[in-house]
């Protein structure tokens, strides 16, 4: 895999005018309320400019052969435009540079894409960017709930953690639990989240403190003694990806996490509380209704949550040797909503 923890990433204000002015032949994929916002920082227009359509495979193979010749592309906007275009830099052989304009995404520091086709999804490693350019005055401009939201992936951590105790403790094989190393990963989750809430503003949103922690966190996790494959017993991304392939559609990705953390540390009996408190301190949304989906939905992505899992080949979970009964699984939203 390749190693986000290498790319360059650059903070600061006004930084998006200073880059733009070298620009003078690109492909830019972004979508519409991003190049609202970041349009007027470019003097030459792109040689193309794609508002991306998602990750599926039948859109992805048509937009390849019409995209013109260019020197660079940019990737500008939320987790979809920055992963279709990691796609087109892959593809076309092409240097990149992403522009997040919000900090809601594990995409601006993973080089995985997952591209999404009927049956499954297939994962992709792609490539590395040139760099990172975070403006704060760009990200800042954005709605808060939409930088807020990307603590959803520092939180989650937690459920690893649950998901491994209660793993270890039924016999289920796997590394033994490691007081220690769970404590590490506690740890960083707390502090991280401390220092983010105590950065927000009367609005809600960061400063240059939480922007750098909500993006940074994306690739501080790499380094966690509970983030390697044979731990990841937990339905944290399992859930929103589950969502997304049940539904036919998306919530916002770290928002859809939190949710699924929630349900995670509720089945594993593990910190439930603590988490919902750590997302409600960093402003993350995860009720149902505040994330844009039905207490039906939700239900359904749960019953039938292992099919994509296995198709997958990921890690076992609870829902392979527990049944979740209806007044179990009521119980939960009603915690969850309380």
């Amino acid at each position: 895999m390749l190693d986000a923890r290498k790319w360059d990433a650059r903070y600061g204000w006004d930084l998006l005018a200073e880059h733009a002015a070298r620009f003078d032949s690109y492909i830019a994929v972004t979508s519409p309320s991003a190049w609202a916002v970041v349009e007027r920082f470019f003097p030459v227009p792109p040689q193309h400019l794609e508002f991306q359509q998602g990750m599926g495979k039948e859109y992805l193979d048509v937009l390849l052969p019409r995209v013109p010749d260019a020197d660079l592309v940019l990737g500008i906007g939320g987790g979809n435009a920055l992963d279709v275009a990691k796609i087109v830099a892959w593809k076309s052989g092409k240097p990149l540079i992403l522009i997040p304009t919000i900090v809601s995404t594990g995409s601006i520091f993973q080089p995985l894409t997952a591209i999404r086709r009927t049956d499954t999804w297939d994962f992709q490693d792609v490539v590395s960017p040139e760099y990172v350019l975070f403006d704060y005055g760009v990200i800042r401009s954005a709605d808060p709930r939409f930088n807020r939201a990307g603590m959803g992936e520092c939180i989650c951590n937690l459920a690893n953690v649950g998901a491994w105790k209660w793993w270890d403790a039924q016999g289920l094989g796997g590394p033994a639990w490691d007081e220690n190393a769970a404590q590490t990963t506690i740890d960083w989750v707390e502090h991280r989240a401390a220092a983010f809430s105590a950065d927000l503003d009367e609005d809600g949103q960061p400063g240059e403190t939480g922007i750098r922690i909500a993006a940074e966190v994306n690739r501080e996790r790499y380094d966690l003694p509970t983030w390697h494959e044979e731990l990841r017993h937990g339905t944290d991304h399992l859930f929103v990806t589950a969502f997304e392939w049940v539904h036919g559609r998306e919530v916002l990705h770290s928002e859809g996490v939190a949710l699924g953390t929630l349900i995670s540390n509720f089945v594993y009996d593990w910190r439930f509380e603590e988490a919902k408190t750590l997302l409600e301190s960093c402003g993350v949304a995860f009720r149902p209704r505040d994330i844009g989906c039905t207490i039906a939905e939700v239900h359904e992505v749960v019953a039938r949550i292992n099919e994509l899992n296995d198709r997958l080949g990921h890690p076992k979970n609870w829902f392979h040797h527990q049944n979740l009964d209806d007044t179990t699984f009521n119980q939960i939203m009603a915690e969850i909503d309380s």
